[in-house]
C-alpha cells in the first residue's frame, strides 16, 4: 500500500482528464481509511507521498488549479499535493470527496481543504 497508492490517490483526485490515467483510487472505503491511517501515523510516509506527488506534477496547465487554490502557479503542485495529503490524513477528505474530484466535482469539503490559507482558515 504505501507511497505508490497514496500518491496515486492524491494525483487522480481532481486532475483533469489529461492527468495520469494510470492512477487508481483506493478500491474501497477500508483501503482509503488504511491509507489515511498510514499518512496520519507516519510523518516520513506523508512527506514521501507529498514529494513524489510534487515530482509528478499536476498536469500541463496548472494555472487554473493555482488560481482556484489562491497560490502562485509555481507553487501549484506543492500546495495541491500538501493540501490533499494532509486533508486525507486529517480526515478532512473522504473517499467520496476524492472520487468526486476525480470526476471534476469539487465537494464543499474539498473546496475548504484546497482553498484553505496557510493557517488552515
Amino acid at each position: 500500500m504505501r507511497t505508490r497508492l497514496i500518491v496515486a490517490t492524491i494525483l487522480l483526485s481532481g486532475l483533469p482528464a489529461s492527468g495520469p490515467a494510470s492512477a487508481q483510487l483506493a478500491g474501497s472505503e477500508q483501503e482509503f481509511q488504511q491509507m489515511a491511517a498510514v499518512l496520519r501515523a507516519d510523518d516520513a510516509e506523508r512527506r514521501s507521498a507529498i514529494a513524489v506527488c510534487i515530482a509528478q506534477g499536476v498536469g500541463a496547465s496548472p494555472e487554473g488549479l493555482a488560481e482556484f487554490m489562491g497560490v502562485p502557479m509555481e507553487r501549484a503542485a506543492e500546495v495541491w499535493c500538501t493540501r490533499m495529503t494532509d486533508g486525507i490524513a486529517n480526515g478532512l477528505l473522504t473517499l467520496a470527496d476524492v472520487a468526486a474530484l476525480s470526476e471534476g466535482t469539487v465537494t464543499p469539503r474539498a473546496q475548504k481543504v484546497l482553498t484553505a490559507d496557510p493557517d488552515g482558515k
